[in-house]
């Protein structure tokens, strides 16, 4: 019966690390600066302004507008890694730089988005 149990033990073991590197995978990592993830935008026509995940989506630049008018207009794609979940003052301190990226790359974008219409 102990056998029994460690076999299902390592099993379980066996499919959670599978489970957590295709979640890593699945991360997308932010271009090093505004301009370039401008340029990469243009070059995919891909207009879509950046938002925070959470039970409260935000588009940051854009608190105030109406998300969803925003999001018929220009589309959003999600900002990985803003969760409402904060474990640690690094975590926080992630969350605020992506923030203000999107922020920046938000207003960059949105006028680009206008004239493409």
């Amino acid at each position: 019966m102990k056998n029994l149990l460690w076999l299902n033990v390592l099993i379980l073991a066996a499919c959670g690390s599978d489970i957590s590197k295709g979640a890593q995978e699945q991360q997308v990592e932010l271009p090093t600066n505004v301009a370039q993830a401008i340029n990469i935008a243009k070059e995919n026509k891909d207009h879509r302004l950046m938002y925070t995940l959470g039970r409260n989506p935000v588009i940051p630049g854009f608190e105030t507008n109406n998300f969803a008018a925003l999001k018929k207009q220009c589309g959003i794609k999600p900002i990985h890694g803003t969760g409402d979940v904060i474990k640690s003052p690094s975590d926080k301190q992630e969350r605020r730089v992506k923030y203000q990226f999107a922020k920046e790359y938000n207003s960059k974008i949105y006028d680009i988005c206008q004239n493409a219409e």
